[in-house]
């Protein structure tokens, strides 16, 4: 067995890449309509800060995605959002399909986005020196301040 080496010389780009993480385990409608929903559900995720992750409770018959950051997954004060589909994995009648499941994860994902977005840095720092002109120019045009 190999280890690779480490550099510290690797460039630093800011890359996402969220992943798909299913919770325990899923019942067999789940998983089936999961599986072919997949690959469209991967798409949306790659290039996000946090991860899709989801979980069947079997207690309540539901089936919850949430997307959360995966360092944050134990947490609870830190930001997620969840939805959950009802009673999915006793019906097969139609109802619950792969789009579905589609449909919720882009919900899910989208929700994410608009609550908590994400800044580069090179994005954070125009934000921050365009909040420091615009205080700058306010205050030359107060005459009170000069």
């Amino acid at each position: 067995m190999q280890i690779p080496s480490i550099s510290n010389t690797q460039p630093k780009n800011q890359t996402f890449q969220g992943n798909i993480n299913i919770v325990n385990d899923l019942s067999y409608l789940p998983c089936k309509y999961v599986r072919k929903a997949y690959d469209s559900m991967a798409k949306m995720i790659e290039d996000k800060p946090f991860d899709l992750f989801i979980k069947q409770d079997h207690k309540n018959k539901t089936l919850n995605f949430i997307a959360k950051k995966p360092e944050d997954l134990g947490k609870i004060k830190k930001p997620f959002v969840k939805n959950i589909i009802q009673n999915a994995p006793n019906l097969d009648n139609g109802q619950y399909t792969e789009d579905l499941y589609k449909t919720v994860a882009k919900e899910t994902i989208d929700t994410y986005n608009t609550m908590y977005p994400t800044y580069t840095k090179g994005e954070k720092i125009k934000r921050f020196f365009n909040k420091l002109a615009n205080e700058i120019v306010e205050a030359f045009q107060d005459k009170d301040e000069i």
